[in-house]
């Protein structure tokens, strides 16, 4: 199943995005309203719960200069969340949002829609940022 949330213009400038994605923390300010907990495991790992899905561990990994992985560590729940940062101006951003996931037909049923507003709340959550440029 994929997934693609594409947000066309952040008033952040690219550098302050990256930053921003850099830090394990700050997944947490994008994920808030969607997630009953969060707990940062070690710098490149966290958990977090999202509603009545089980607690999930993520990697989190730079994949390039602008690019961002969060890779499921589990082998029941297997997806990939890529974040893909592209300059427009020194104080605009294009970012694209993919969720990469590989399901059983029924739990790809049951998950799509949870999933495709999840993703569209952190598009928002993102869009919402104010960081310093």
């Amino acid at each position: 199943m994929k997934i693609t949330r594409e947000i066309e213009s952040l008033e952040n400038s690219i550098n302050s995005l990256i930053n921003f994605f850099e830090e394990i923390k700050n997944y947490e300010k994008i994920f808030d309203e969607d997630i009953a907990s969060f707990e940062v495991l070690n710098e490149n790992t966290f958990r977090l719960k999202i509603g009545s899905f089980p607690n999930i561990s993520l990697t989190h990994k730079k994949t390039s200069n602008n690019s961002f992985s969060l890779k499921s560590r589990s082998d029941n729940f297997d997806f990939e969340i890529h974040i893909n940062l592209y300059e427009i101006n020194m104080s605009s951003t294009k970012c694209q949002i993919i969720f990469n996931g590989n399901f059983s037909s029924m739990i790809e049923m049951i998950a799509k829609k949870p999933l495709e507003n999840f993703l569209t709340n952190i598009s928002k959550k993102i869009e919402d940022l104010e960081l310093s440029n």
